[in-house]
């Protein structure tokens, strides 16, 4: 065996390096945009699934009759508000003055402020709408949608930004029954 053929057979050519390089540069530019699209799923699934737990929590709230401070009359129970004009963010609230509806200024609002969504994510729409108010009264619980006992459910459909065929649709019905599709 000659010197030549020794050193060949023991280090990579410049051909081979540069093919290797463009394959891991190809394959980056084809995973990176798939990376991007998975990150936003993520996030509408990760903000329809907090939207789902914070209804729960309002239920919750109203079963343990938990306390709560009211400027203006008593509270009565708990529950959730959505409105289609701020698309980014929904309230969690304490009822004070008995009309099953949220009020501003008059309802206590849990936490202190209004509960937005992840970036990228909005409220596409509020089935009945524009704005939905949820109330939870203990102790049965009685569920009022919009201030009507016999309103069956609210569909709220989230969506990414700027994609309206991504979606994630959260039916909450006046049995309690909280569904995320």
């Amino acid at each position: 065996m000659s010197i030549f053929s020794m050193r060949r057979e023991q280090g990579f050519t410049v051909i081979e390096i540069l093919v290797v390089m463009a394959i891991v540069v190809l394959m980056t530019i084809l995973v990176l945009p798939n990376w991007r699209a998975g990150e936003q799923s993520l996030a509408l699934q990760r903000s329809a699934q907090k939207l789902a737990q914070d209804t729960r929590r309002a239920q919750e709230l109203a079963l343990r009759a938990q306390s709560f401070t009211c400027q203006i009359g008593t509270i009565s129970g708990y529950g959730i508000f959505f409105d289609q004009s701020a698309p980014n963010s929904y309230i969690l609230f304490a009822e004070c003055n008995g009309n099953n509806t949220y009020n501003d200024g008059i309802d206590g609002i849990v936490d202190g402020e209004s509960i937005s969504l992840e970036s990228g994510v909005e409220i596409a729409s509020v089935t009945p709408g524009p704005t939905v108010s949820i109330v939870f009264i203990p102790p049965t619980p009685t569920i009022w949608i919009n201030n009507d006992v016999g309103q069956t459910s609210v569909q709220v459909v989230l969506r990414r930004t700027g994609d309206p065929a991504s979606t994630k649709t959260i039916t909450i019905t006046n049995k309690g029954i909280i569904d995320v599709d």
